[in-house]
């Protein structure tokens, strides 16, 4: 018989969102849609009848999450009953005398990883199904890799590893998957943002609604099934947004509009109105361009748009003689056209200032 599952972690509820160009109200807003995905998660495990929902860390944000909101949480997994919903803390959520998750009335299918020293071993008679993992007691380092190497399994069983864990760390509970992947039919892994398949039954899931851009891509959730040495499983993306880096390359050629357009019409525009952008700038600018006004503009036309500005303004004055008068031409002379960024930062930051004072006047 075939298992139903869902595969999912680093949901990070709660969670602040310390983003420098995040207003106060985004903020909230992207609070609230973590909730809302949650709640995707929830009733998708209802529609598909999931048997087991698989939490591999990161469910919250330890240090900001509510006793409130863990309430909350613990009500939304007793609306399916019928789905064995197994948690294990990873390091932002780790299990310690400060982890609320011990205070709280969690329903009878709800099981938390409580073991932070050895692993802990959870058996499913009825399904013929062994569950083992370890949860993290600190916010630094999980370094009991040993403790996964021992592992011992019932070969007649479906046995699952589920690990909030980073392959490539030395400290974020490391892991040589060569030991592992022939020992377990399915290894449920947390810790990663973006979706990473490792093995046929070795994948990070992702968080599936993204944090940063540092979590480009596609997000959502695994769903599956599984048997005795056979998962098969997809991403099913839920996200609400996306975060999306865009290159542009400037150049001394182009104009204030020729800019305006290359950045107006940089991706679609279903996405331009509903996802977190950056542009990054690169390439030569005309200093008689105002890319401050640019990117000001710009911002209209995007739910939510930042720039990394990584071109250089031509510093080199241009015909000079006979302008001996004109303020912007004869700054540009006490610059070279150099690619140094900080002499480049200076040179921005005065010319806005002389361009200010020159409409003043």
């Amino acid at each position: 018989m075939k298992l139903k599952f869902i595969h999912t972690s680093d949901l990070h509820l709660g969670k602040k969102f310390n983003i420098n160009n995040f207003s106060l109200k985004e903020r909230q807003k992207r609070r609230q849609e973590l909730w809302n995905t949650f709640d995707e998660i929830i009733r998708t495990a209802k529609i598909k009848e999931a048997q087991y929902l698989f939490i591999a860390g990161d469910l919250t944000e330890g240090e900001y999450i509510s006793y409130k909101e863990l309430n909350k949480i613990s009500e939304k997994f007793d609306s399916i009953p019928d789905t064995n919903v197994i948690i294990t803390c990873g390091q932002s959520d780790p299990y310690n005398i400060n982890n609320m998750y011990e205070y709280i009335e969690w329903p009878d299918n709800v099981y938390i990883i409580k073991n932070t020293e050895t692993v802990e071993k959870l058996n499913f008679p009825n399904d013929n199904l062994c569950i083992h993992s370890i949860s993290w007691d600190n916010h630094e380092k999980n370094e009991k890799s040993q403790s996964i190497y021992d592992i011992s399994v019932d070969e007649n069983k479906i046995n699952i590893l589920m690990l909030h864990s980073d392959i490539d760390s030395n400290e974020r509970l490391p892991i040589n998957i060569d030991i592992i992947k022939n020992k377990f039919d399915y290894c449920p892994f947390g810790g990663r943002h973006n979706f990473q398949h490792i093995t046929n039954n070795i994948v990070y899931c992702g968080t599936p609604e993204p944090l940063s851009f540092e979590d480009e891509g596609e997000h959502g959730i695994i769903v599956g099934t599984l048997e005795k040495k056979k998962a098969d499983y997809s991403l099913l993306p839920i996200a609400k947004r996306k975060f999306t880096t865009r290159q542009i390359e400037l150049s001394v050629s182009y104009s204030f509009n020729k800019i305006l357009d290359l950045i107006k019409f940089s991706g679609d525009t279903f996405s331009n109105t509903k996802d977190y952008v950056r542009i990054e700038l690169t390439g030569q600018v005309n200093s008689d361009i105002s890319m401050d006004e640019i990117e000001i503009e710009a911002k209209q036309f995007y739910y939510y748009i930042e720039f990394e500005d990584n071109y250089i303004y031509e510093t080199e004055g241009k015909n000079y003689e006979g302008n001996e008068f004109n303020i912007i031409e004869s700054y540009k002379h006490q610059f070279d056209n150099s690619n140094d960024k900080l002499q480049q930062q200076a040179f921005k930051l005065g010319l806005e200032v002389l361009r200010k004072e020159k409409v003043v006047k």
